[in-house]
C-alpha cells in the first residue's frame, strides 16, 4: 500500500493479531480526487468465521482481566491517537474527504472516548441489597455480555469505532469490528495502535469488508452476543430482523432528521454562524445534521441572506488543501441521492437561493464527489426534502408562524435522533426542547454530542445509547446472586 507518514498497517484484515490477505484487493480512492490511496483486500466468509471464533478465544481471559488493567490499556490507546493525531487526520481526510481540521477534531473525539471508558472501566459496580429473608442477602453484579460484533459507518469511521470499541473493551468484552466498506483504512489503522497500547492479540479483530456479505454474519452467528450498528434506519431494521433470531442484545443509532428551530427573539448572526458550521460539517453527512430548519415567517428573509452570505463565503474543495469549510460527498451515488431531493424539492416550488460551487474552480477535482452547498427557501413539509434524511450540505428553510405549531411539525416525522433550539429565551428554549420527540437537544449549541453523555435516538432512529456510563451498559449483564449472609 502506499505509506502514511508515521503509520504502518497492511491493507487486509486484522485477526488473532496478524494480517490476514482474503479476497482479491479493492481500490479506495480519495473522494475529492477520486485518486487511488491504496488496495484493501477485504474479509470474506471464512475470514469472518475465523474471527469470531479468534474472538470467543479471548472473551475469558479478557473478561478477567483486572478493570484497572483495561481501563489503562484503553486510556494508553487515547494517549498514542493524540501523540499521532497528524497522521490519523491526514488519512481520515484522505480516505473520507473532510477538511483536515475536522479530520483533526474527529481523532481528538475518538481520542476522548478510550480516555472516558478507561476511566469508566473501573466503575462497573455491583451492589448488595436486602433480602426479605433476615439471613439472606441479594449480590447484584454486571458482568461482560461476551463477544461483541461492532458496525461502524463512513461518515465518522474513526469517532464511532471508537464509541463502540472503547465501551466494548472496558466492559470485558472482545469484539469484531466490521468498518464500512467505504473507509476501511482508518479502522485497520488503529490494529497495530491498539496492540503498542499492551491490548492482547484476539480482543479485538478488524474484519473490513462487503456488508451484504459480513453483516448477515455477524448479525445471526450464535457466538456474538451483542450486536452494536450505527447505519441507515433501513440497515437498523435488516440487522434487528437478524439478530432476533439468537435474541441478541442490539444497539443501533441510525438515521435522523433533525430538526432546527429559531425562535423569534435568536441573535441570528449567531444562529446564521452556528448553522453555518453544522450544516458544512463532513458535508451536511452527519446523521445529526440540520435537515430542517424552522423560520420565524417574519424573518425568514433576514435569516436567508444571513446564511446566504455566510455560504457563499465557505471554502469547499480537498479537504488536505489548507483551511477547507467542506469537502466532498463520499461517492458520486451520494451526489446523485442528493440531487435528486434538491430537484424534487425545486419541481415542487422550493427556491435555490444560494449554491457554492467554488470547487469547480479546482481542475484536479473535476473527477471528485461534490455537491454544492445549497440554500432552499420556501420548502414544505411535504416535499421529500423534508420528509428523508437529506445527508448533503443542503440547507432547507422552512417558515412558521406559531412556536407550537413549529414543535408539532417538527416532530412530525419517524425519527427522533437530534434537534436544535436557537433563542435568548432560555425558559421558552428548554420548553421547546423538552417538546421534541428526539434523543438530544442542542440549545444555543451546534455540537452538543460529548464523550460523558449517552447519546440514541427514539422512535426509527435507534435503540440503545452510545457515551456516557449508559454506553459501557450495553456490554453488560446483570446477573443476581441469592446468598446468605456471612455469619460469625
Amino acid at each position: 500500500m502506499k505509506t502514511v507518514p508515521a503509520l504502518w498497517f497492511e491493507s487486509c484484515p486484522w485477526i488473532n493479531g496478524k494480517w490476514h490477505h482474503s479476497l482479491p484487493p479493492i481500490e479506495i480512492r480519495n473522494p475529492a480526487t477520486f485518486e487511488g490511496i491504496a488496495s484493501v483486500s477485504f474479509a470474506d466468509e471464512a475470514c469472518a468465521l475465523t474471527a469470531i471464533n479468534g474472538a470467543v478465544a479471548a472473551q475469558k481471559s479478557w473478561a478477567r482481566t483486572s478493570a484497572v488493567e483495561r481501563g489503562m490499556i484503553l486510556k494508553r490507546i487515547a494517549g498514542l491517537l493524540l501523540e499521532r493525531k497528524d497522521a490519523f487526520a491526514r488519512l481520515l481526510s484522505a480516505e473520507q474527504g473532510k477538511p483536515y481540521e475536522q479530520s483533526i477534531g474527529e481523532v481528538e473525539y475518538a481520542a476522548s472516548f478510550f480516555q472516558w471508558f478507561g476511566e469508566e472501566a473501573r466503575r462497573v459496580y455491583g451492589r448488595i441489597t436486602n433480602h426479605p429473608d433476615a439471613d439472606r442477602e441479594f449480590l447484584i453484579q454486571h458482568k461482560p455480555a461476551g463477544v461483541a460484533a461492532l458496525i461502524t459507518p463512513w461518515n465518522f469511521p474513526l469517532a464511532q469505532g471508537a464509541k463502540k470499541v472503547a465501551a466494548a473493551l472496558a466492559a470485558g468484552c472482545t469484539a469484531v469490528w466490521k468498518p464500512s466498506e467505504l473507509t476501511p483504512l482508518i479502522a485497520l489503522a488503529m490494529a497495530p495502535l491498539m496492540r503498542e497500547a499492551g491490548l492482547p492479540d484476539g480482543v479485538i479483530q478488524i474484519v473490513p469488508g462487503i456488508g451484504s456479505v459480513l453483516g448477515p454474519i455477524l448479525s445471526s452467528h450464535p457466538s456474538i452476543r451483542v450486536l452494536s450498528l450505527t447505519g441507515s434506519s433501513a440497515t437498523g431494521s435488516s440487522v434487528m430482523s437478524a439478530a432476533s433470531t439468537g435474541i441478541k442484545r442490539v444497539s443501533l443509532e441510525l438515521g435522523g432528521n433533525a430538526p432546527f428551530i429559531i425562535l423569534p427573539d435568536a441573535d441570528l448572526d449567531f444562529v446564521a454562524e452556528q448553522l453555518t458550521r453544522l450544516k458544512l460539517f463532513v458535508s451536511g453527512q452527519v446523521c445529526v445534521t440540520a435537515n430542517r430548519v424552522f423560520a420565524p415567517a417574519h424573518l425568514q428573509h433576514k435569516i436567508t441572506e444571513l446564511l446566504a452570505q455566510k455560504f457563499a463565503a465557505a471554502r469547499v474543495g480537498d479537504g488536505l488543501a489548507a483551511t477547507m469549510d467542506a469537502g466532498p460527498l463520499i461517492n458520486q451515488h451520494a451526489c446523485a441521492k442528493v440531487s435528486q431531493l434538491v430537484e424534487d424539492a425545486v419541481a415542487g416550488g422550493a427556491n435555490i437561493a444560494l449554491e457554492n460551487r467554488s470547487f469547480e474552480r479546482d481542475p484536479r477535482l473535476a473527477r471528485g464527489s461534490f455537491f454544492p452547498p445549497t440554500i432552499l427557501t420556501d420548502v414544505q413539509d411535504t416535499m421529500r426534502i423534508a420528509r428523508e434524511e437529506v445527508f448533503g450540505p443542503v440547507l432547507p428553510i422552512l417558515s412558521y408562524t406559531d412556536t407550537g405549531e413549529a414543535v408539532k411539525r417538527a416532530n412530525d416525522t419517524p425519527y427522533g435522533l437530534a434537534a436544535y433550539v436557537y433563542g435568548n429565551n432560555l425558559s421558552l428554549c428548554r420548553a421547546v426542547a423538552s417538546s421534541l420527540e428526539v434523543g438530544i437537544v442542542g440549545v444555543n449549541e451546534w455540537r452538543p454530542l460529548k464523550a460523558e453523555i449517552p447519546f440514541g435516538g427514539v422512535k426509527q432512529s435507534g435503540i440503545g445509547a452510545e457515551g456516557g456510563e449508559e454506553g459501557l451498559r450495553e456490554f453488560l449483564e446483570t446477573q443476581v446472586i441469592s446468598i446468605p449472609k456471612p455469619s460469625l
